[in-house]
């Protein structure tokens, strides 16, 4: 691609430098850099149009608004899994990245002219830049320490893959102290990324810590679907790639939907009670899901996903309406984006986390089942039972996750219904 020669040219414009880089990973370290850009803009999005719904709608009416705004969000997870299918089985995957420049076209124009800004503070404070590199820098260390046994020798011990690398626990140490470094920069600040005593407010811890493990729970469901299809099912990359679009949908779609229903009974009967039904229904929509096996049909998958989707997406508005609805109206902003974060962090700690385990327990199950003289159908099905067993023990986990989040999930302390901003 063109950003790659670009920089492949600028490479050798380096003095001192010779040889000839691997473009392959060159290529790579390209798409990351471009990925990293297009998420410094998109990340915007959903907080401000939630921090709107603060401003516009007072506390008894929120949840309903904020319902329809995660049923747009997740229904663009919808479309990217499907329309990402399609381009995938018929053209060239960069084509889904060309795609998406006249959708922000269009988006740019409806802001522009639609959006009333209203009259700026005068005092629009400055950016935390230090604040922002020191909670980069632990998360980004905490999922290199995550990741970090992902990969093990091939001839390694059965006591070594059951055990942490030994880098796995200092660098969980270095992500803490840059954690505690991020909270006292926080503290001193003269205006902070994240105001520490919003965590006094009513609701705001339980809201947060059960939204970061709804993060885990649904991106352990994201990742390992896809995964079984094209493990187990698929023959080949083009229908896996397709099969997982489609079977996607009948996790998001219905996740999507119950947002709006979720807002609806949270406006009537407050927070706790959609957050505990959908939990409970995502639990069980994970066990469900942990008894699949390699004959298991396309039907009654999508059944499970549904109901799992149904669960997580009941849970989607009364949490944010929680945060929000607890927060001064100075620092809505930060509230609403703080609803996000804390869900996308548990989604990334999740994938990192069940990607460590996932692997490791693959490489253990097979050097404890496949017989030493195995011929290349006893690989094949010691592979597949191997990776039957890891992808359901998975499901297994994103649900005690999601049973755990019934824990602060109960805390959450409902509103008075008819109270106002």
């Amino acid at each position: 691609t063109w950003p790659t020669r670009l920089i492949l040219r600028a490479y050798y414009l380096i003095p001192g430098i010779s040889g000839r880089p691997d473009i392959s990973f060159l290529s790579l370290y390209v798409l990351i850099a471009a990925r990293m850009i297009q998420a410094f803009g998109a990340g915007t999005m959903v907080p401000v149009g939630m921090a709107m719904v603060g401003d516009l709608y007072p506390i008894g009416k929120r949840a309903k608004p904020l319902g329809l705004i995660a049923a747009v969000d997740t229904a663009g997870w919808v479309v990217g899994h499907l329309y990402g299918g399609i381009i995938v089985r018929f053209w060239d995957w960069q084509t889904i990245f060309w795609l998406n420049l006249p959708i922000c076209l269009v988006g740019w124009i409806l802001i522009r002219v639609l959006l009333d800004e209203g009259a700026p503070d005068e005092d629009r404070g400055t950016m935390d830049w230090l604040g922002a590199g020191l909670i980069a820098v632990a998360l980004s260390i905490l999922n290199i320490a995550l990741g970090s046994g992902a990969e093990a020798s091939s001839t390694a011990s059965l006591d070594e893959l059951s055990s942490l690398p030994p880098t796995a626990l200092p660098a969980i140490g270095v992500s803490i102290l840059f954690l505690l470094l991020f909270i006292w920069r926080q503290s001193r600040a003269k205006d902070p990324l994240i105001e520490l005593s919003l965590f006094k407010e009513r609701n705001y811890k339980p809201a947060s810590l059960a939204n970061f493990l709804i993060g885990v729970a649904l991106f352990i469901a994201i990742a390992n679907v896809p995964l079984f299809i094209n493990s187990l099912i698929a023959s080949t990359p083009e229908q896996g790639a397709w099969d997982s679009g489609w079977m996607l949908s009948t996790l998001t779609v219905p996740m999507a939907l119950a947002a709006v229903p979720g807002g609806w009974i949270s406006d009537r009967r407050g927070y706790r009670f959609p957050s505990l039904l959908g939990l409970i229904l995502a639990t069980g929509g994970f066990i469900l899901m942990s008894g699949w096996t390699q004959e298991v049909s396309y039907l009654v998958m999508g059944i499970h996903l549904a109901f799992t989707g149904i669960g997580l997406g009941l849970t989607m508005a009364p949490i944010a309406a929680a945060v929000i609805n607890a927060s001064p109206s100075e620092h809505r902003g930060t509230s609403s984006a703080l609803v996000i974060i804390f869900r996308l962090v548990g989604m990334t700690v999740g994938v990192s986390g069940i990607t460590t385990i996932g692997l490791r327990r693959m490489q253990i199950l097979s050097t404890q089942l496949m017989p030493p003289d195995a011929g290349f159908e006893e690989i094949g099905r010691v592979g597949i039972l191997v990776a039957e067993r890891v992808i359901t023990d998975n499901f297994w986990i994103a649900a005690g996750v999601a049973a755990l989040a019934l824990l602060p999930a109960i805390f959450l302390i409902n509103r008075k219904v008819g109270s106002q901003a």
